[in-house]
């Protein structure tokens, strides 16, 4: 494991275009940071590989451009977006020409005033995380809404939904935060404070609901699962290799979740660690595991002895204080923004 940057405060959400750069949300310096991963001419900047350079925000004085921004995004074009969940917005930054914040959702005032709108003029609550589909559709956890949101980018028919391009739509949640009708299509489903959203290669769409202490996925059929968690209380994690979805499975702040090539990995930020669950049997981390199960890939791990699970903490590759952030490459390496420790880390 290495230290990829620090000197960061509070960072939260992480990025990575289709050239290896890494995005980091340095969240209370109000600022979006790339780690490059070659020269380029990119954002304004020339920039040298293995450097870090600011793309968006500078300052939290009053009046800044951008301030405590969350939540990254990177389509194929590099077309940066950017959750500010203090100002009810997301805004995106391209990487030729001049650093401006182009209006993407939200009006800037907290609230909700419905759907199939322009999505500049759609107010929003507090949203948090960010993914993009392969197409280059912008999902948004709404996360005080109880809901998440999607901008498609092109005419689509998805979530039992017909969509514009540009438009605003829920796609996940009713809007009362809660557990309700899990199982259900996805329109009668409630979450509770989403935080971060990923989507993989079919296009179905996976929910850290960080109120329920689980991960969902949403089909693009319109049907919604737990995939991980799903006890809705908070609780020790007590042993590894065990089902995600089982009372062993305990998340207790899940504020991140990205797709590897073999596994979905979740950061847990009161238990100071990342699980991961297998789609299928793989190694990661040089370690064999089952698909359907739950391991602790780094941070803390209860340690299971003749006296019983959860007699005191072993740490798994790292001590890690707030896992916040998450992404994985084409290889499978991860980089996760620890908010405790003001560091961005990867496991190789």
């Amino acid at each position: 494991m290495i230290t990829v940057a620090s000197g960061l405060s509070a960072p939260h959400g992480l990025a990575l275009d289709g050239a290896g750069n890494l995005f980091v949300a340095d969240t209370d310096h109000c600022r979006v940071m790339m780690l490059a991963a070659a020269a380029e001419d990119l954002y304004g900047l020339h920039e040298q590989a293995g450097r870090l350079y600011d793309v968006a925000g500078r300052t939290c004085a009053k009046g800044a451009a951008l301030r405590y921004p969350t939540g990254l995004a990177v389509n194929r074009g590099g077309d940066l977006f950017i959750a500010e969940a203090t100002s009810d917005r997301v805004v995106m930054v391209r990487p030729q020409g001049p650093r401006s914040l182009v209006d993407i959702a939200g009006t800037g005032r907290a609230g909700y005033n419905g759907d199939d709108q322009p999505a500049p003029r759609a107010e929003l609550d507090e949203p948090d995380g960010l993914a993009l589909d392969q197409a280059g559709d912008l999902f948004i956890a709404d996360t005080a809404n109880c809901r998440v949101r999607e901008v498609p980018s092109h005419d689509v028919g998805a979530f039992g939904q017909t969509m514009t391009p540009l438009d605003i739509y829920t796609v996940a949640g009713t809007g009362v935060c809660g557990s309700g009708g899990r199982g259900a299509p996805t329109g009668q489903t409630q979450v509770w404070d989403p935080v971060a959203v990923a989507t993989d290669a079919a296009g179905d769409l996976f929910i850290a609901d960080n109120g329920d202490q689980s991960v969902l996925e949403d089909t693009v059929a319109g049907r919604d699962t737990v995939v991980a968690g799903g006890t809705g209380s908070n609780g020790p994690y007590l042993s590894d290799g065990l089902s995600a979805t089982g009372v062993t499975a305990e998340l207790n702040d899940a504020e991140g979740i990205a797709l590897g090539p073999s596994a979905m990995f979740i950061t847990d930020g009161a238990l100071h660690a990342i699980r991961v669950e297998p789609f299928a049997a793989t190694v990661i981390t040089g370690r064999a595991m089952t698909a359907g199960d739950m391991y602790t890939v780094a941070g803390a791990l209860p340690i299971t002895s003749s006296a019983g699970l959860g007699n005191g903490t072993q740490w798994v590759l790292t001590h890690i204080e707030r896992p916040t952030g998450i992404v994985v490459d084409p290889t499978g390496d991860i980089f996760f923004s620890d908010a405790g420790t003001g560091q961005v880390r990867e496991i190789r």
